[in-house]
C-alpha cells in the first residue's frame, strides 16, 4: 500500500494488518471490549532474561504467552467506545489489562491452535501503550477546569478536539 494512503487507515486496520489479527465474531455492546491477546517483550522471549543463555521450556514459553497482560482492543461497545475517547484511545489500541480476565472465547483454529479472544469491561483496561506515545509527542494531553475537571484533547493534523464524555468506568 502506498505510504499516502497508509496514514488514512485507521489504527484498527493497521493493527489487524500487523498481527494478523483474524475476523472476530461480531460487535462488542454496552461497556464491553473484545481484545485480541498477543505476547509482551517477556512472554515473546525464549531465554528467561533479555539477551539470556538459559533457554524456557516450551511449556513455559507457551503458558507465558498464554498470560500475558497486552493485547489490541478490535471491538468496543458504545459506552465502552466514549470511556476511552474520553480517556485518548481509540479501536485498534494496544493495552495492557488484568491478566486473568476469565472471560474468552475461541474463533478458529490457526494451525492447529485455537484463536482466542478476550471480552471484559473497559474498566479491566490498566494502560495503553499508544496513550503513552501520544502524550509524549504532544499529541494528547489533560487540562482541568475551573470546577477541577479533567478534559483530555487530541491534535492531529493541525486540529485540536476534546475527547468527550470524560466518564469513569465507575460511572456506569
Amino acid at each position: 500500500m502506498p505510504k499516502q494512503t497508509e496514514k488514512y487507515r485507521s489504527l484498527l486496520e493497521r493493527r489487524v494488518a500487523e498481527f494478523a489479527i483474524p475476523a472476530w465474531p461480531g460487535q462488542a455492546l454496552y461497556e464491553r471490549v473484545i481484545i485480541y491477546r498477543i505476547p509482551d517483550a517477556a512472554s515473546a522471549r525464549e531465554t528467561f532474561s533479555e539477551g539470556g543463555s538459559i533457554i524456557k521450556p516450551d511449556m513455559t514459553q507457551q503458558t507465558q504467552k498464554d498470560r500475558s497482560p497486552r493485547g489490541v482492543v478490535v471491538s468496543a461497545g458504545l459506552q465502552a467506545l466514549d470511556i476511552l475517547r474520553g480517556h485518548g484511545m481509540e479501536l485498534g489500541e494496544l493495552v495492557w489489562f488484568a491478566p486473568h480476565v476469565p472471560y474468552r472465547f475461541e474463533v478458529e483454529k490457526a494451525g492447529g491452535k485455537p484463536v482466542e479472544f478476550y471480552f471484559m469491561n473497559a474498566g479491566d483496561i490498566v494502560l495503553s501503550e499508544d496513550v503513552t506515545v501520544r502524550i509524549a509527542e504532544k499529541r494528547l494531553w489533560v487540562e482541568f477546569d475551573r470546577e477541577k475537571k479533567h478534559h483530555v484533547y487530541v491534535s492531529s493534523g493541525g486540529t485540536c478536539k476534546r475527547a468527550e464524555p470524560t466518564k469513569s468506568p465507575d460511572d456506569i
